[in-house]
């Protein structure tokens, strides 16, 4: 009997191929949702630290220059929290279609590789039948020679 040979192999190797790249893709999405996440950390740090100097500015005798200025940067910070909140959620949101795309490439590749895992296991029962055939024969062979003979 001839060698197992699967006729939908390169689109097994497509397929794998397709989840290696969905994979890469779900690791860069991960990768940028956690850098925004950081800035996003950052900014709400620096606005902490910054209200707390403003409260110890209030303490002590502040002018109003400086209470406008610390407004201000406060403000311009608070703008950029709200900026840094959107690509956050825009990020999470590309990852969450990138882990999309890497469960429909995982299922595809895994009904192609259990249509191969059949058809391995189909061949196998095939070449199995084809051994226990000719050992049968051989049998009937020897069987008959021992007859003639005896």
């Amino acid at each position: 009997m001839k060698k197992f040979r699967f006729r939908l192999e390169t689109l097994l190797k497509f397929r794998k191929m397709q989840e290696e790249q969905a994979q890469i893709k779900l690791a860069e999405a991960t990768d940028r949702l956690r850098k925004v996440q950081e800035l996003l950390n950052d900014l709400q740090n620096t606005l902490a630290l910054n209200l707390d100097r403003l409260n110890d500015e209030q303490a002590g005798q502040p002018t109003i220059e400086k209470l406008k200025t610390f407004s201000y940067y406060i403000d311009k910070i608070k703008s950029e929290i709200i900026a840094q909140r959107e690509q956050v959620a825009k990020a999470t949101e590309y990852r969450r279609e990138c882990l999309t795309l890497l469960e429909a490439a995982i299922q595809q590749r895994k009904l192609v590789d259990n249509l191969r895992k059949k058809r391995l296991e189909q061949y196998n029962n095939e070449l199995l039948q084809e051994e226990q055939k000719i050992l049968d024969e051989l049998g009937t062979q020897a069987f008959m020679r021992d007859k003639e003979s005896g």
